[in-house]
């Protein structure tokens, strides 16, 4: 495991130094996510803090720094121990992307260059990196680079020119798709309440049920929902449509703020959601409110670019941008142990036929030993 006393790489100019640092007792790493334009919820102390409570992984957080005190980088790090996955040091689990966010090459060098000795200090943990950098391997022979389905965004104009997003053929279509959900009588808002949460949660693993995927647990988005909404930095939008005297719940998103993005994830909806229209009133709502708040992009998530989600996202005006995974493996691993790819996907394969009759209960029990074990 790491220590206090972490190998230093100094660079010039500027004499660059990389320590760990605990970020949500340093105020310069909030600061430092808060103003850089490519910093997402995903970088902030508080989706740290999430993970640190749901998980109580031990933490490598690196801050790159200058002899003045200056963040020029930060790189959010956790240790995991998985049965498939063995010894990671990753950044981050559970998260889309993250990876290191620098104002320099020099600082993404910095902290890779740390990570990598970290990652080689005994016992040995192999390099697990998400980010949307095309290349932050600083001799381009220690990490390998997996391209995987890109994730999707709206870039907003200013919010002194008109709101315009997506190809100018799919405006009728968007407009008549939010029309219907309201004429069904479906009516969208925020959430304020814990049982918000909790009822949302219930149709969240409904879905990852009907995915055939294990769904995050429950202690996570507790600990986002006592974490990052306070900070503003959640939102959980609930559709709801009224039936005599009872109200269903017939869809919801989280959004993950930042200063310049909202990132939609963790999607639940009903079966009736599709033909209800309801993903088109949520993803209206996000737009709108997104850029009536100044924000500069939506991320729409990632979707294979040939799957029916892709295309929804492009009708909407997303545009694929690649996301990466770098991965470092120890010298000494056999070459002949499965990777964790082909290792995951046979689980999977194996437990496909039983996964949709599972009861819920025991599909969010399956799916927080899987984010926790695997």
């Amino acid at each position: 495991m790491a220590t206090a006393s972490i190998p230093q790489t100094q660079h010039d100019p500027g004499r660059l130094r990389v320590d760990l640092v605990d970020p949500t007792a340093d105020p310069r790493w909030a600061a430092f996510v808060a103003t850089h334009p490519d910093g997402l919820a995903f970088h902030h102390p508080a989706w740290i803090a999430t993970l640190a409570d749901t998980f109580g992984y031990p933490p490598a957080h690196l801050a790159c720094e200058d002899d003045q005190g200056r963040l020029h980088g930060v790189l959010p790090l956790v240790y995991r121990r998985g049965i498939i996955r063995g010894r990671q040091l990753w950044s981050l689990p559970c998260t889309a992307v993250a990876g290191p966010l620098t104002t320099s090459a020099a600082a993404t060098n910095a902290l890779i260059q740390t990570a990598i000795k970290l990652a080689q200090e005994p016992p040995a943990h192999q390099l697990v990196l998400h980010s949307m950098v095309p290349d932050i391997d600083p001799g381009g022979t220690v990490l390998t680079r997996v391209e995987g389905s890109p994730t999707y965004v709206i870039d907003l104009p200013e919010r002194t020119e008109p709101l315009r997003f997506g190809p100018s053929a799919k405006h009728g279509v968007i407009k008549r798709g939010v029309k219907k959900a309201r004429e069904y009588g479906l009516r969208l808002r925020e959430a304020e309440r814990f049982d918000d949460l909790t009822a949302w949660y219930r149709l969240y693993v409904a879905t990852m049920r009907e995915k055939e995927s294990p769904p995050l647990p429950f202690r996570l988005f507790d600990a986002a929902w006592h974490h990052l909404r306070p900070a503003g930095l959640l939102q959980l939008l609930v559709v709801e449509r009224r039936t005599g005297e009872a109200t269903e719940l017939i869809g919801g998103e989280i959004l993950l703020l930042n200063s310049q993005t909202v990132l939609g994830e963790y999607i639940a909806r009903s079966p009736i959601a599709g033909q209800l229209h309801c993903q088109d009133l949520i993803q209206w709502h996000i737009v709108h409110s997104a850029w009536e708040a100044g924000y500069r992009r939506v991320d729409l998530g990632d979707a294979h670019p040939e799957s029916g989600l892709a295309r929804y996202k492009r009708k909407w005006g997303g545009q694929p941008r690649p996301m990466y995974r770098y991965r470092e493996s120890h010298p000494a691993e056999p070459q002949n142990i499965p990777s964790t790819r082909s290792r995951a996907s046979t689980l999977r394969r194996l437990a496909k036929p039983a996964w949709r009759h599972l009861p819920l209960p025991l599909v969010a029990r399956a799916g927080a030993l899987v984010y926790r074990y695997a």
